[in-house]
């Protein structure tokens, strides 16, 4: 067949696939109901008829280049290509196809190419040509669903002029611009043209519409061609990904560190999960930093926004309270939770060691130290009383669905409140880790003896971490499966042992969309079948690291050193503690917002599409607000990859050049391997001893795969990380926050990874 008519549905996925970016998506949109003009594809040039062009409506029609290129997430390739408008005759319309097709091998190609570092090769300039029906246009413009002048996600981006869009693109005239806010639906500006270009209010609705419709629809913000006929209707021409767009400054730095390292921001994140992590945050870190004197007690401080689908937390705000510490240094706060910034040529933030520093801190480490033990106290109580309210709590679960209405408000309501008060003392939780290992980790660097990445050696074998135990029942599974069969009575009943200890983790334990174990045994089952025990024998890395440090030390010196290397693991073993009540608050409150769903009507995605605190109106009887945009956002914004730092004059980090790669060595240890680079835990079935994982991040529901690989490389994370405590743990190399890992090793490479100094060597790449 010569050519391909758009909106086929009975087109196989394949052949659409070498239509090239600009036909596909075209025909992806008329498939999914969106207005766009009939057309048809030549994949070759070849003869069209009367009878084609009169089923696309008739001339005038348009001859338009679609190459494998064009429309890429990083490269638009707008303009290299020929393209023909008005085209009214049938020997014109062959010249034209024949004329599209040729420009591929132009010198304008060829130097975009070059200038991109994209090879020319047949498959590069594969291209098919699309005809389409003209649209007589009486305005036409391009619109930006994401505002590419100041990254704000909420504005929507339009310029226009009258007639064809080729005026406004070719530059022949100055447009008419608008900004909207398409999440509040108002308008923000709007700058007329010298010729008085204008759409009507409703013309403007409308377009706004389809534009949030086709961001959702392919989880990214576009840039859309389109047109409004005589018919007075939107018509789409085009819709590409935005390849670049300022990211937003007007807010103060801000990161999603340790919130992506397989935390709430490691995907796009529901309204509702958002408004948990807020409730949370926004009250315990102000708290918090109130209470250490790092701020003042009337200081108002937004410390958690929503931005690009993802949360965030004001870094600078932070840093600001951190800087009247004396010898505070900003790069080893960064490296510890994962921040990537460029410092440029001011360099990172470092507070001098001085008699006016050392006396203005004295009443914050007074805080702080008051705060550290303040803190463990508080979790020996808190563990007491969490296990009996989330007892009570759990054993209403069975009753759920017959439970008369009160009953049922009153217990999600409670579920709420305990949710809550968990996750307030995990994060302060947090906040004593986080600065409790600051402090040590620079006292250490003073002791005669310290060697670069002991820290990493004296945060190893901790025991006692509660994610491990998952290991060991896994294990003990296993034994079972082996000897008696996965479909076995004697298996059954083991693993209902196993899943009252771990019912609430799964393979996403912060994205409350997704089931935990407890729903889907199934997938304990996957974890069974591809079991290994964890790695054993081996040096113990922080025994011989702490003698060796400590046998340089005097009699006083050698004391403290023992006191604050304990205290400093037993942070760790509380941070991973409080993790877990974490988690198993989260099972509560998802299985209660899915039966608030199912009783109020709503679907599932609906429901997290609501903010927490209207929830619990809700159950007081107040009436649900209508979420529609806040879906559309939600959705537009799922396959995006957002910036993770950005605000104030910050940089975004760069990736390493060419030769050895460098991360940061967060578990110790040297090995050689394969790559395997994986996206998505359900891909991670046949990793290997033998193997290397790399991957954009983990959660904490990989901790079962980390036991199965030589090694972890991952593109976010620090050194208090999950999966760098649990590599520890495993005594595998982890190489945490290098940057594009996933891009810059292939699957199948070999490499040697460093685990300490976290380099990381191609030496062969993969088939």
């Amino acid at each position: 067949m010569t050519h391909f008519y758009l909106g086929n549905p009975g087109l196989d996925p394949k052949t659409t696939s070498q239509f090239g970016g600009k036909a596909q998506k075209l025909h992806e949109l008329l498939l999914a109901g969106f207005p766009v003009p009939r057309g048809l594809v030549l994949e070759k040039p070849a003869p069209v008829s009367l009878a084609d062009v009169a089923l696309l409506g008739g001339f005038p029609v348009a001859v338009r280049s679609s190459g494998s290129l064009e429309d890429l997430g990083d490269a638009s390739f707008a303009g290299q290509y020929e393209t023909f408008l008005d085209v009214s005759s049938l020997t014109d319309l062959e010249s034209r196809i024949l004329e599209c097709f040729a420009s591929r091998d132009s010198s304008r190609v060829r130097d975009y190419l070059e200038t991109r570092g994209i090879e020319w090769t047949p498959e590069s300039l594969r291209m098919s040509v699309l005809v389409q029906k003209m649209v007589p246009a009486v305005t036409a413009g391009v619109l930006f669903t994401i505002n590419p002048l100041n990254g704000h996600e909420e504005e929507m981006y339009i310029e226009l002029c009258a007639g064809l869009g080729e005026r406004l693109v070719s530059g022949h005239v100055t447009p008419t611009a608008i900004v909207y806010d398409w999440i509040s639906d108002r308008l923000i500006r709007e700058s007329v043209n010298a010729e008085g270009t204008r759409i009507t209010s409703e013309q403007l609705s409308e377009l706004v519409e389809l534009a949030a419709r086709i961001q959702a629809h392919y989880g990214s913000p576009q840039d859309i061609e389109w047109a409004i006929g005589l018919d007075g209707k939107v018509y789409i021409l085009q819709s590409r990904p935005v390849t670049t767009f300022l990211p937003r400054t007007d807010s103060p730095e801000l990161t999603n560190a340790d919130f992506k390292d397989g935390g709430v921001s490691a995907r796009v994140c529901t309204p509702f999960m958002f408004s948990v992590y807020r409730d949370a945050l926004q009250y315990s870190m102000g708290e918090y930093l109130k209470k250490v004197r790092l701020i003042s007690n009337d200081e108002t401080v937004d410390w958690i926004v929503y931005h690009y689908g993802r949360v965030y937390w004001n870094a600078g705000a932070v840093k600001d309270g951190l800087k009247k510490l004396p010898d505070f240094k900003e790069a080893d706060f960064d490296r510890d939770i994962g921040v990537q910034k460029d410092y440029g040529e001011a360099g990172p933030a470092h507070t001098p060691v001085s008699v006016a520093s050392v006396v203005g801190a004295i009443p914050v480490l007074i805080g702080l130290n008051s705060e550290f033990l303040d803190c463990r106290n508080m979790i020996r109580h808190f563990r007491q009383t969490f296990e009996g309210d989330d007892r009570a709590l759990k054993a209403q679960l069975p009753r759920l669905p017959s439970m008369p209405t009160r009953d049922f408000e009153a217990w999600f309501s409670e579920v709420i409140r305990f949710q809550n008060q968990t996750e307030k003392s995990y994060f302060r939780t947090i906040y004593n880790n986080s600065n409790y290992q600051t402090e040590y980790k620079g006292q250490l660097k003073k002791l005669p003896g310290y060697e670069l990445g002991d820290e990493v050696d004296l945060m190893s074998e901790l025991r006692g971490v509660a994610h491990l135990d998952v290991q060991a029942g896994l294990g003990k599974l296993w034994v079972v499966a082996e000897h008696h069969g996965l479909g076995s009575e004697a298996y059954h009943r083991e693993r209902e042992n196993f899943l009252a200890d771990h019912y609430h983790h799964g393979p996403a334990e912060l994205d409350l969309r997704v089931a935990r174990w407890g729903e889907r045994k199934d997938w304990v089952d996957d974890l069974v079948r591809s079991y290994l025990p964890t790695k054993e024998g081996g040096e113990n890395r922080y025994e011989l690291t702490f003698d060796r440090i400590r046998r340089n030390l005097g009699p006083l010196a050698r004391v403290l050193f023992e006191r604050r290397t304990e205290a400093s693991r037993e942070f760790l073993r509380l941070r991973e503690e409080m993790r877990s009540y974490s988690t198993r608050a989260y099972y509560l409150l998802r299985l209660g917002l899915l039966e608030f769903a199912r009783r109020r009507g709503l679907s599932e995605i609906d429901a997290f599409m609501l903010d927490v605190r209207e929830v619990a109106r809700a159950l007081s009887g107040a009436p649900l607000p209508e979420t529609r945009r806040r879906r559309q956002y939600y959705e537009g914004y799922r396959m995006f990859t957002p910036p993770n730092e950005f605000g104030g004059r910050i940089q975004a980090a760069k990736a390493s050049g060419s030769g050895d790669l460098k991360g940061l060595g967060c578990s110790p240890g040297e090995v050689t391997g394969r790559a395997r680079v994986i996206f998505d835990i359900h891909q991670t079935g046949g990793l290997t001893r033998e193997e290397i994982l790399v991957t954009v991040f983990t959660d904490p529901g990989w901790t079962p795969v980390l036991a199965r690989v030589g090694g972890v490389i991952t593109e976010v994370g620090g050194l208090l990380s999950h999966a760098a405590v649990i590599g520890r743990e495993y005594r595998i190399p982890a190489i945490l926050n290098l940057i594009d890992a996933t891009k810059l090793i292939n699957d199948g490479d070999l490499i040697k990874m460093n685990g300490k100094t976290g380099v990381v060597e191609v030496l062969e790449k993969g088939p």
